[in-house]
Parts: structure tokens; C-alpha cells; sequence
């Protein structure tokens, strides 16, 4: 500050004293001037620093991008996850890596970061790898056959347990039922009405054969739906004829859960057809005929309706006829 500015305060103060020595008339000050007086004295204060908004922004920078390695070597990681990000290829992709648009380095398989350097593919560049074992070592020999996961784990496999057919109170295990026979394993005589029956199915077959034989030496073959609902219409027949029972826990005999349902048949159960194409077409069929059925019904009714009304009009025409034949013979007598 400069020393007449320093000065004028200093003025400002003994001015007033030297004006009340002077002058006889004014006893006393008032007290707002004594205030002025120490105000004078302390001097103004003025802002050292500029409140303007621009001078408070902070500097202009971006963002941190956040650059650099994010896994460290030998580290796991998982599929996706971010292991290096530059800007350009400082690192090159490896073994189970990819290279993203903006130059990250991701893994593609979970495994463990590997840092190395492959003179065979490049002299000069560095790659970043993952390897699904900590203890392998990259790159991997050029003869060597590729490492890959499958998702799949080694299980050893389970040796099924022989089936006995007694259990330990030498009660037996399966037991096939038949209509009015019970067998436990050893050869029952047919009766009459089982011969019969077999008889029958032994004709079916052989009807059959001879329609696919006939069928193929024509060039032409039974239509595979046709075929499937065949045979599973006889393997439902021959389900329901004979039953294998299975002893239980409480030395009860039951048929399986999944056997029981298959005895529905093919009406009330599953329908299996030849293929997809074939469950396509039976579905069309199947609407198709519905549709037909409500046209005909349509049709009836339209019918019905039509039948109704000339009813009714033949029965208004006679009541017309009447009547002029009424008023005819009115005018006649």
C-alpha cells in the first residue's frame, strides 16, 4: 500500500479533533461520529481475490481413463473379464483372449492370466493369455494338441449292480402278471384264450410284413406316422395283457409309475407320431376337420332356419287365401 493512502486515514481521524479544538460552540461529539472516526481510522477493506465464476472452475481436465493392467499374471479370472486397457496394442491377444473395439484386452475362458512373449508368431510383441491350468506356461509348444473345455467333468464310472432275483427273505423281485396267471419266473402252459390271442397277433404281423414288403417292391412306403401308431398301439396291447410287478420296501408288489401311465393308450396318453413334420400335419388335419364339422353344422342350421320360415310363410299364405275366399263369398250372397 502506498504511503499516501496510508496517510489519509490518519488525516480523517485528527481532522475532527482539530475542528472541535478550534471551535468553542460544539461541547460535545455526537456518537455516530466517533464511530466514523475509528471506522476512518481501521481504514476500508477491500477483496484480494477476484469473485468471479470463471476464476473458481477447477482446471479444465477430463476424466481419468483409467488406464493400465487390471490382473495381475497367474491371477483368475473369469470369462469377460477386463485384464489390460490401453489405448492402441501395447498387448496383444493371446491364447483365450479378444481384443475389443477400444483396445481392452478381455479374457474368453476363465483360467489364469498369463504375460509372455512369442517369438515364433512375432519377434517384438508382447501377448497377454489365459491358461486353464496355474502351472502351464506359454505359448504352448506348436506340435502340442490344443487345450480345451468342455464343460464336462471326469467321473468314474458306476459298475450297475447285478440283479438278483430272490431278495434276502427269498421273496421274489419281479413277477410278470397276466390276465388270470401269476408267474415268477418259471413257464406257465398258455390257456386257450392267450393261445388265441397270440394267434391273432402273429397274423397282424405277418399282414403286415407282407404290406411292407408289397409296399416297397411298389416303390412306395407306408406313411412313418401310420407305422408309429401301429406299433404303439400293439405295444400298449401287449402292455395291458401282461405286467411286470416289482416288490417294494413293504413287501408289496406294484407296477412303476411311468408303466401305469402308459396304460392310458394312445386315446387318453401321449401320441407319438413319426416326426415333427408328421405332428404338424395330424395337427392340421385335426383342424381341418373341425372346421369342416362347423361348416356342416352351419349348413343345418341354415337349413333348419330356411325350412322355418317357408313354414311360416306357406301358412300366412294359406290364412291370406282364406280370408279372400271368405270375402268372395260374402260379396256372392
Amino acid at each position: 500500500m502506498r504511503l499516501m493512502q496510508m496517510r489519509l486515514p490518519i488525516r480523517a481521524a485528527v481532522r475532527p479533533t482539530v475542528l472541535t479544538a478550534a471551535t468553542t460552540t460544539s461541547p460535545s461529539l455526537p456518537p455516530h461520529s466517533i464511530v466514523a472516526a475509528n471506522s476512518a481510522v481501521e481504514g476500508h477493506r477491500y477483496a484480494s481475490v477476484k469473485a468471479q465464476g470463471a476464476y473458481k472452475l477447477k482446471n479444465k481436465k477430463t476424466l481419468p481413463k483409467k488406464m493400465g493392467a487390471k490382473r495381475v499374471g497367474e491371477q483368475y479370472v473369469l470369462p469377460g473379464t477386463i485384464i489390460y486397457k490401453q489405448r492402441g496394442t501395447i498387448w496383444f491377444p493371446g491364447e483365450n483372449t479378444i481384443l475389443g473395439r477400444d483396445h481392452t484386452i478381455h479374457a474368453a475362458v476363465a483360467g489364469y492370466v498369463k504375460y509372455y512373449r512369442d517369438p515364433l508368431r512375432h519377434p517384438d510383441r508382447q501377448y497377454i493369455g489365459v491358461t486353464f491350468e496355474r502351472n502351464d506356461t506359454l505359448p504352448y509348444s506348436p506340435n502340442a494338441p490344443r487345450k480345451r473345455r468342455l464343460g464336462m467333468v471326469a467321473v468314474p464310472r458306476k459298475t450297475p449292480a447285478a440283479f438278483e432275483p430272490l431278495t434276502r427273505s427269498g421273496i421274489p423281485r419281479r413277477v410278470i402278471r397276466r390276465p388270470g396267471v401269476i408267474e415268477a419266473g418259471e413257464t406257465v402252459e398258455p390257456t386257450a384264450a392267450e393261445a388265441a390271442e397270440a394267434a391273432a397277433t402273429d397274423a397282424v404281423k405277418a399282414a403286415d410284413a407282407a404290406a411292407n414288403t408289397a409296399a416297397g417292391a411298389a416303390g412306395k412306403k407306408e406313411n412313418r406316422a401310420k407305422v408309429a401308431a401301429r406299433r404303439w398301439n400293439e405295444y400298449i396291447r401287449l402292455k395291458r395283457t401282461s405286467r411286470v410287478l416289482y416288490v417294494t420296501k413293504n413287501y408289496m408288489y406294484r407296477e412303476s409309475n411311468f408303466q401305469i401311465g402308459r396304460l392310458m393308450g394312445k386315446n387318453n396318453g401321449t401320441r407319438r407320431y413319426g416326426s415333427r413334420s408328421a405332428v404338424l400335419r395330424h395337427r392340421r388335419a385335426k383342424r381341418d376337420a373341425q372346421l369342416a364339422q362347423n361348416k356342416e353344422l352351419l349348413a343345418q342350421q341354415r337349413m333348419l332356419s330356411a325350412d322355418k320360415s317357408a313354414k311360416n310363410t306357406g301358412g300366412k299364405k294359406k290364412k291370406a287365401e282364406k280370408k279372400t275366399d271368405k270375402k268372395k263369398g260374402k260379396k256372392a250372397a
